[in-house]
C-alpha cells in the first residue's frame, strides 16, 4: 500500500493522519521507503485494535523517538538503539521500526525487558492492516448494528474476510506469534462471551 493509497483509504475523521516532517525523520537510520511513507501519509493518532501512534513532535512520549531516548538502558543501550518507536498497543507496549532489519515492525514488551514479538513486515503492511480492520469494523456496524458491534459480535463470514485479507497482505502476521494473531484470538473470545451471555455486558471487562 502506497502512502497515497493509505491517505485515500483512511476514513476515520476523528483520528486524522499525522505526517512526520522529513527533517525530524532524517535523524533516524530508516529506509527512504519508510521515510517517504511517514512523511507523505503518516499514521493516525488512534487506530483499530486499540492502537495509538506518534505525532510530528520531539515530545518524549507522543513524538517519534529512539527507544533508548524513552528509557534508560545503560550498558545495554546498543542492543536497543535500532528501535524507532512509532506507537503503542493497548497495554502500553511500544510499536517500533527495527532499523537493522529492513524496517520490520515489532511489539516491544515493556514488562519483559522489551522482548520483541512480530507486528508487521513493513510500514506499508501495517497501514494496510489498519485499513482492512477499519473496513471490518464498518461492515460489522452496517450489517449487525452499533449495539452488537460494541458488545463484540460479528459474523463468521466477516471474520474470515478479515483473516483472509490479512493473510494476503502479510502472511507472517498470522503464522507466528505476534500482535495481530493475538488480536484475532481476543476478538473471537469476546464474541464467545457475547454468545454465552448476550448483549448488555462489557466485552472488554477481562482485557
Amino acid at each position: 500500500m502506497s502512502p497515497q493509497d493509505f491517505k485515500a483509504g483512511w476514513s476515520a475523521t476523528e483520528a486524522l493522519l499525522s505526517p512526520i516532517s522529513r527533517d525530524r525523520l532524517s535523524r533516524f537510520s530508516i529506509s527512504s521507503r519508510t521515510t517517504d511513507f511517514l512523511a507523505i501519509a503518516g499514521l493516525p493518532k488512534y487506530g483499530p485494535g486499540n492502537l495509538s501512534f506518534v505525532e510530528d513532535s520531539d515530545d518524549e512520549v507522543y513524538g517519534i523517538n529512539n527507544l533508548i531516548e524513552q528509557y534508560d538502558f545503560f550498558v545495554e543501550e546498543a542492543k536497543y538503539e535500532k528501535y524507532i518507536v512509532i506507537g503503542s498497543c493497548r497495554d502500553g507496549d511500544a510499536i517500533a521500526v527495527d532499523s537493522s532489519d529492513q524496517d520490520t515492525i515489532w511489539q516491544l514488551d515493556h514488562e519483559d525487558s522489551f522482548n520483541a514479538t512480530f507486528f508487521n513486515s513493513s510500514i506499508e503492511s501495517l497501514a494496510h492492516f489498519l485499513i482492512v480492520y477499519q473496513q471490518f469494523e464498518a461492515s460489522v456496524i452496517a450489517e449487525n448494528g452499533i449495539d452488537r458491534f460494541n458488545s463484540g459480535y460479528f459474523t463468521d463470514v466477516q471474520f474470515e474476510q478479515l483473516r483472509n485479507k490479512m493473510l494476503e497482505i502479510d502472511e507472517r502476521t498470522l503464522t507466528e506469534r505476534g500482535f495481530w494473531k493475538d488480536e484475532l484470538e481476543i476478538i473471537l473470545a469476546l464474541r464467545q462471551k457475547f454468545l454465552d451471555h448476550g448483549p448488555g455486558i462489557d466485552p472488554f471487562a477481562e482485557y
